[in-house]
């Protein structure tokens, strides 16, 4: 372990003390966090399937994108699944330290329809709980490939595998190659977010259905709102907001946003989200050089919708590598949603969008804002992006999913 991310455990003992008990062997942490036996578990599970509306039940396994921290693909997905009246079981574990992750033992209904689930040892007590049910099984990771084999997949199943980033997106292990086929072979269906993704696949003998990125364009029409007196100033006494959210990463274009942000001292340029250790460098850098450039720890899904509304211009400034040449970014069409002005890096699945004003290099970066200043205010304009993403909603790309597995439901 680090010391930078030692010191900062230390610095907030409990998360440290989640931290160890979660790396304890699974039988002593289970009893010290109270896990339900497989009875209580079979119990929950009858009375959920007695409510099920539809078939088959949905399941996103693990290990999982945390539900409480980034609110990405995954989550939206199985939220999209719930509106629909599915039956959604998302598994989450103790490794994610915060809420509501953290406390799930067993099932725990989050949303109507749409439960987390954690029985202590990655979903082992699920096969035996849902007999013979028909289930989807939604796997978005090559290594959940164990975990739905040991614990998930009955002769009722249907597999999908969603190819949602480029494989050398993720952490890598010994096996992830070996997984990462033969979850590719073992799936009824497969998934890809974006074109280059779907080439890959092709090249590697498996047809793929095109799915991008969508939004649930009701989080941003009907706004919750708290108190921010921190961006209620900034908003006061700033001209124009130039905003970005998200993981601030070795894809983040810093030079570009130096370079506008030189070129336009009396804008704010304000960057929210988790800073990766291999970029703290150039994130202190900038800060130091572009008093204008202000940084601001990650926010949760629920004040995403309200962060957007302090922007006048909404950017996504990121170097063209292979991890986002293959990547749908989430955060444009929640951009759109918001109606704001975007401005974009020349990414494929980006420039596909005909409102979003893109750039090849810093110099348009900065003449797009300029054009993004203009129509921020208009009305005509701002409609226009809403619509947009209106045609891109979570369940709009889970209809087409739908449409084309209907033979095996």
């Amino acid at each position: 372990m680090k010391f930078g991310k030692l010191f900062r455990l230390i610095r907030h003992p409990k998360t440290l003390i989640r931290k160890l008990l979660h790396r304890l062997p699974k039988v002593y942490r289970n009893k010290l966090l109270r896990f339900p036996n497989e009875k209580m578990i079979e119990s929950q599970m009858k009375n959920m399937l007695a409510r099920k509306l539809k078939n088959p039940i949905i399941i996103f396994p693990s290990p999982s994108c945390p539900w409480g921290y980034l609110f990405q693909r995954p989550q939206q997905l199985a939220r999209a699944f719930a509106n629909l009246e599915y039956t959604v079981i998302y598994l989450v574990d103790t490794s994610f330290v915060g809420a509501p992750d953290w406390g799930v033992r067993g099932l725990f209904q989050i949303e109507k329809n749409l439960y987390l689930y954690n029985d202590g040892f990655d979903g082992e007590f699920l096969k035996k709980s849902l007999g013979n049910e028909k289930i989807l099984i939604w796997q978005y990771w090559p290594h959940q490939r164990s975990n739905i084999k040991e614990h998930i997949y009955n002769t009722n199943s249907i597999q999908i595998y969603d190819c949602i980033d480029h494989i050398n997106t993720f952490d890598n292990y010994n096996e992830i190659q070996t997984d990462f086929e033969i979850s590719l072979m073992k799936s009824d269906y497969i998934l890809a977010t974006a074109n280059g993704i779907a080439k890959d696949l092709l090249q590697l003998g498996y047809k793929s259905l095109l799915v991008p990125n969508g939004v649930n364009i009701d989080d941003f029409l009907h706004i919750k709102t708290t108190v921010w007196e921190d961006l209620d100033e900034l908003r006061q006494k700033s001209k124009v907001i130039v905003g970005y959210y998200g993981a601030i990463a070795n894809w983040f274009d810093f030079t570009t946003i130096r370079y506008a942000a030189e070129m336009k001292p009396d804008w704010t340029f304000l960057i929210v989200g988790e800073v990766y250790p291999d970029v703290e460098k150039y994130v202190q850098e900038l800060a130091g050089n572009c008093r204008n450039v202000l940084f601001r720890s990650r926010v949760t899904y629920e004040y995403i919708p309200q962060l957007l509304s302090y922007f006048d211009i909404a950017v996504l400034p990121f170097k063209i590598n292979e991890i986002t040449l293959n990547t749908s970014p989430v955060k444009i069409f929640e951009y759109l949603a918001g109606g704001k002005p975007v401005v974009s890096s020349n990414l494929p699945e980006v420039s596909k969008i005909s409102s979003v004003l893109i750039s090849n290099n810093k110099i348009e970066f900065y003449e797009k804002l300029l054009e993004a200043e203009s129509l921020k205010n208009n009305e005509l304009f701002r409609m226009s992006l809403i619509k947009e993403a209106e045609e891109n909603t979570w369940e709009k790309r889970l209809n087409k999913v739908l449409s084309r597995v209907e033979e095996l439901l």
